[in-house]
């Protein structure tokens, strides 16, 4: 249990805006650190996946979207000490600098998991930062062709080997949430309380403004209050929040804002609506937490299909049913309608439209949950459904990775068209 714990904490951070253009940012930022001066030019290099989430992305307190402006921001006022939050601070003037800085982007197509490469040219020389394996994991930085950071082991190697994925399942991960010390859920208790806030913000009207819609057709009576309407607003609140730029952090897990989002508050929103204690809501989320975790070491931190729903999704179906009281059974089983329900559901990159596809998932982890309490299970022999929920995951991973190959590709190719 002290390695689920471990695990949990490792992979829950705060991030600052989609965490694909707080990642840019903070490798333009590092290997500006190196040299600094004025910036005279930008050289970005990253993976298919990264390009493809950071394209339409809005920058964190600002009105600018996408990589290129990422990198410029970074190098000019990021401060890379602060991680995925590298850009808490930019200002206007910065803002318009930005606009003048050149900005090469490749795709470096050999590199399928998370890789940005960033080569800052100043009047004082030439800083180059490399991030590979998770968000904020940078194992290579170097001033004018002299290395002054490499490292061996990246930190996604480090996490994963703490627990055998292939040999643990849902009931452990039930019994986990079920008997920790929540003393040693703090971290669970600040993602809940970050990401609150964040939709507080969110419900004031952005983005797509999923909540105000809804309420605007509840007060034309067409619409009732229930708890899946109330748990769709909280969670396309933040979501709405977060990929309109606003200057306020997500809790992310896995590296995505998005996934922190989804695989929280739906969870959160039912248990205040049941009046659950505040110790039964953090169990209950520790569980989507750690399934979310499982889901997305099969698909990949980055992937062509949508991780949000399908991860975080997992995770929010999870720990409904078991704040509905359900055990490891129907936890499995609300595992597997989520599967049957959205396999498929592609990633597209990070957007305003990402909440709606948040808002798809709070309704089919509800309803999935609802299902398994009800003693109703899909079949095993249906799809993609496996023998267990566990291998109904691992499914997922080789759709993921072998069965939407190409599909990356088409969706870069298609967002290159537009530039």
């Amino acid at each position: 249990m002290t390695h689920f714990t471990t695990l949990l904490q490792s992979e829950i951070r705060p991030a600052l805006g989609v965490t694909e253009v707080g990642a840019i940012a903070l490798a333009a930022a590092r290997a500006y650190a190196e040299v600094g001066g004025a910036v005279l030019h930008i050289e970005m290099s990253m993976n298919g996946g990264m390009y493809k989430n950071g394209f339409s992305c809005s920058i964190p307190g600002t009105e600018e979207l996408g990589c290129e402006m990422a990198a410029a921001l970074g190098a000019l006022g990021g401060k890379w000490e602060l991680g995925l939050e590298c850009l808490k601070g930019i200002t206007g003037e910065q803002v318009e600098q930005a606009k003048s800085i050149p900005v090469d982007l490749s795709l470096a197509k050999e590199r399928e998991s998370i890789y940005i490469e960033a080569e800052v040219t100043t009047t004082r020389g030439i800083g180059i930062a490399r991030i590979e394996g998770t968000h904020d994991n940078i194992v290579y930085v170097a001033k004018n062709n002299e290395i002054v950071l490499i490292k061996e082991q990246i930190k996604e190697e480090t996490a994963q080997e703490m627990l055998d994925f292939d040999t643990i399942t849902i009931a452990e991960m039930v019994d986990y949430a079920s008997t920790v010390s929540i003393d040693e859920l703090i971290i669970i208790k600040e993602m809940i309380a970050m990401n609150c806030r964040l939709s507080e913000e969110g419900q004031k009207g952005l983005g797509l403004s999923i909540g105000a819609t809804l309420d605007a057709f509840h007060q034309k009576g067409v619409l009732g209050i229930d708890m899946i309407y109330q748990a769709q607003k909280l969670t396309c609140g933040a979501m709405d929040a977060r990929l309109s730029g606003l200057p306020f952090p997500a809790m992310s897990i896995v590296g995505s804002g998005s996934h922190g989002i989804v695989c929280s508050l739906p969870v959160v929103s039912y248990g205040r609506s049941i009046n659950a204690s505040e110790d039964e809501i953090i169990r209950a989320v520790t569980l989507s937490c750690l399934v979310t975790i499982f889901s997305k070491h099969y698909t990949g931190r980055l992937s062509a299909l949508c991780g949000c729903v399908l991860g975080g999704g997992s995770g929010a179906a999870a720990g409904l049913t078991f704040l509905m009281g359900g055990g490891a059974t129907e936890v499995s089983n609300a595992i597997n309608h989520l599967a049957a329900n959205l396999t498929g559901m592609i990633c597209d990159g990070g957007s305003t439209g990402c909440s709606l596809k948040a808002s798809t998932g709070v309704y089919t982890s509800f309803l999935s949950a609802m299902l398994a309490i009800n003693k109703k299970a899909i079949p095993n022999y249906f799809g993609v459904v496996g023998s267990s929920a566990e291998q109904t995951t691992k499914n997922l991973g080789r759709i993921s990775t072998e069965g939407m190959y190409t599909m990356d590709t088409t969706i870069i190719n298609i967002m290159q068209q537009k530039k």
